[in-house]
């Protein structure tokens, strides 16, 4: 049935690109909301009965509908006071832009529901892994983690951090998902609960909280949510099943202390300035006297609209792209080799390629407008990219929602820990974690024997 309800929802999304209309209609663009909570309400409903709470649906479609739909039903036009929109924005793409983002998230519910698995749904099963590698992990975890809390809290160069080492942040991430994933496997049978997860993990929790408290102190949240939800996916399966009385608290906390951090972290009283007290003040001060708290909190998440509606309008005035914001991850398995490749191919860095930074361009910005997924795939691969990438993301969804392999325990573990930011990243984004997960998985595998004779060697 809930094939069927899929297939519908996706028909309505043909009509309502092929027939939106050519100014801003607010009537329009709530209809569309409707469809979407009314269709996607029952998708969700589907895949949380088939998967449990935490799934990656339960925290994709809610982003979902934050990043593409608020803007356009509950804040323009009064909208400056997200700094996005101060620059120019033309309403009349926005019925399109909005019917494009419903349609590509038809295609991929879609998929998501046809190619679903019939058989036994666990997460927790277990590979065999050596206490040399759960040893390994932990130890590099550790002192990788104590290497980040030395260089924000001792050199004075915090902002470097941030923002020159992206990628050697996200090896780090996948080392520590790695470790807590590999000591998962030592559970004997029926060795569950709280205290076996404190425990069996002293280790994991030093390195994650070293590695929170760096990145919050200099005001990145977006590595420590990717953390938290790789940690979540494993504690739920493996050790705690994790419900919604706990979940829900948890997500209204999160998005206050990220909203607060946020406001902060570009004023004179981020935590690099002031006490982590006169900071907070400051931030609740700031909330009390703004007339739309609740868009202040979720400004991460109702910006990036901005992004939807200007990919929409570089195409009607520019054309497309062709898909050169991709030509990195056609290398991703080579270290250095996107960057490298991408710059042979076209002449230009890869941050120059990025959708991210042409539509800030074109917007006339003077400062990074992020990214929408959906406004990512319209200006590289048009509508039908939309539509065929979208599709193939609920097909791969479908396939490691119940992963039978370590390799698809990867591919699911990485998209999960992408759920929420997916939406306003790229479709690949989360590829470069599954790399570095099977990269890594090989290292710390790797065994030598070092007998009398030098052939003696096993690896």
């Amino acid at each position: 049935m809930i094939v069927y309800i899929t297939f519908l929802f996706t028909l309505l999304s043909v009509f309502g690109v092929a027939f939106s209309p050519d100014v801003f209609d607010k009537q329009f663009c709530v209809m569309e909301m409707i469809l979407f909570l009314f269709f996607g309400g029952l998708f969700l409903g589907h895949k949380i009965k088939r998967n449990g709470l935490i799934c990656f649906d339960t925290f994709f479609m809610p982003s979902y509908l934050l990043i593409n739909y608020a803007h356009a039903v509950f804040i323009y036009p009064d909208d400056k006071f997200l700094p996005a929109f101060k620059f120019a924005t033309h309403p009349e793409v926005m019925p399109y832009a909005l019917a494009v983002a419903q349609l590509g998230i038809a295609m991929y519910m879609l998929a998501s529901v046809t190619f679903e698995k019939i058989g036994n749904n666990r997460r927790d099963w277990k590979i065999e892994v050596s206490d040399m590698a759960v040893n390994r992990a932990a130890y590099f975890s550790v002192f990788a983690c104590m290497g980040i809390f030395a260089f924000v809290f001792l050199t004075g160069r915090v902002q470097e951090w941030g923002h020159l080492y992206p990628r050697l942040i996200a090896l780090i991430m996948c080392l520590m998902g790695l470790s807590w994933y590999y000591q998962a496997q030592l559970l004997e049978e029926g060795e569950r609960g709280l205290s076996v997860l404190l425990k069996r993990n002293k280790l994991n929790i030093l390195a994650t909280a070293l590695f929170t408290v760096s990145h919050l102190y200099i005001g990145s949240r977006s590595e420590v949510l990717l953390l938290i939800f790789m940690i979540m996916m494993i504690v739920n399966a493996y050790y705690v099943k994790i419900k919604l009385k706990v979940l829900l608290p948890a997500i209204v906390l999160g998005v206050i202390l990220m909203g607060l951090l946020m406001i902060t972290r570009v004023s004179d009283y981020s935590l690099l300035d002031v006490s982590l007290v006169e900071s907070m003040e400051y931030g609740f001060k700031t909330l009390m006297e703004s007339p739309n708290i609740l868009w202040m909190l979720l400004t991460d998440f109702v910006v990036n609209a901005k992004t939807l509606y200007e990919a929409i309008d570089y195409s009607n005035v520019n054309g497309y792209i062709y898909g050169i914001s991709y030509i990195q991850y056609l290398f991703v398995f080579i270290p250095m080799g996107g960057s490298f490749f991408a710059k042979l191919v076209t002449g230009l860095p890869t941050e120059d390629l990025t959708s991210g930074f042409i539509l800030s361009h074109f917007a006339e910005s003077t400062y990074g407008l992020g990214t929408n997924m959906i406004g990512d795939l319209y200006l590289n691969l048009t509508l039908v990219g939309v539509c065929v990438m979208m599709f193939v993301l609920g097909l791969i969804l479908a396939r490691v929602e119940f992963p039978k392999t370590k390799y698809q325990y990867f591919v699911y573990l990485s998209l999960f820990a992408n759920s929420v930011f997916l939406v306003r990243a790229d479709i690949f984004s989360w590829i470069a974690y599954f790399v570095f997960f099977v990269l890594l998985d090989w290292l710390l595998r790797v065994h030598v024997n070092v007998g009398e004779e030098a052939g003696d060697q096993t690896i």
